[in-house]
């Protein structure tokens, strides 16, 4: 039983693998695989049970469906026979395995564009996978200090604890640790050099925290700039459902509809340019240095216009 299966397996890779790259004809692949013509006939029947999507383009001839392919499902030729066979054994079983095999199956021969998700993530740099880079990943898995060479930076090389490889807004940063305790970002692709210190540190889990409560690239660990905010009944709803500034909280929300929002960030650039960005349905009441600085900023724009 267990080789009766051995050589199934082996003869549907065969057959998945000729189907990928185009028509096949079973007189000629029986001839080959040195099996029957019927042998061939319940493999494709199988085929097309377990819904890959099979057709007969002619008499004894079958093809994938147009647009279907082994690799656009990201699945390889093998792991499409064990699928098949899998899905016979499922259905011999029958009752909740069937069942549940069915479910799993769908799910994985599931067509992209069928899906009802669709997640948008802005585009960004790709990971720059580099000698460089993958120094910087070992050091941060081994939690091993480095030397990080820098091109932009107030000093050239730094000696750092490497905490992680973060990508926000479309950019790769590697988030490290000063021995006086600063946190520093660095854009990837201007590091220039980086060079293990053989100096291991103990990681602090607390900077994940750390991390989830930023909104952008800007967070830090003391958050000093308390702001408060008034939000517009026109657009108070994003803002119920969403946290769009560090340390968001709804202070009061009036009878009119609008919010009063408080926020603590890290400077005034952690914040500005989503306050920008929802510009007439946001108004800065304090700190009033930061109101000043948005008004400056729109009064800035409109001179241009």
């Amino acid at each position: 039983m267990q080789k009766e299966m051995q050589n199934k397996i082996t003869r549907l890779l065969y057959e998945l693998n000729a189907l990928d790259k185009g028509t096949v004809c079973l007189t000629d692949m029986a001839a080959e695989l040195g099996v029957s013509l019927r042998t061939l006939q319940r493999d494709m029947r199988t085929i097309q049970e377990a819904e890959f999507p099979l057709y007969c383009p002619q008499a004894g001839h079958y093809a994938f469906m147009e647009g279907f392919g082994l690799e656009k499902m990201e699945l390889s030729d093998k792991e499409a026979s064990v699928l098949i066979v899998m899905n016979e054994v499922a259905n011999s079983l029958g009752g909740n395995f069937a069942g549940s095999y069915d479910l799993l199956r769908k799910r994985l021969l599931k067509h992209q564009e069928d899906s009802p998700f669709f997640v948008k993530i802005s585009n960004g740099a790709t990971f720059p996978d580099t000698p460089i880079t993958r120094i910087l990943s070992s050091c941060v898995r081994t939690r091993e200090k480095v030397t990080v060479c820098y091109s932009g930076g107030k000093r050239v090389c730094y000696h750092v604890r490497p905490l992680k490889i973060l990508w926000v807004e479309g950019f790769w940063y590697l988030l490290a640790l000063c021995d006086d305790g600063k946190l520093l970002k660095f854009r990837l692709e201007k590091i220039t050099s980086a060079t293990p210190m053989g100096k291991f540190f103990t990681y602090d889990a607390g900077i994940e925290k750390i991390i989830r409560q930023g909104t952008n690239i800007w967070f830090d660990k003391k958050r000093t700039l308390s702001i408060k905010m008034e939000i517009s009944a026109a657009c108070a709803g994003y803002f119920k459902a969403r946290q769009y500034f560090p340390l968001q909280k709804i202070e009061k929300e009036y009878k009119d509809g609008r919010l009063l929002l408080s926020s603590h960030a890290v400077k005034e650039e952690e914040i500005l340019p989503t306050i920008l960005y929802w510009i007439p349905h946001i108004k800065v009441l304090r700190p009033v240095k930061l109101a000043l600085q948005v008004k400056k900023c729109v009064k800035k724009y409109l001179e241009q216009l």
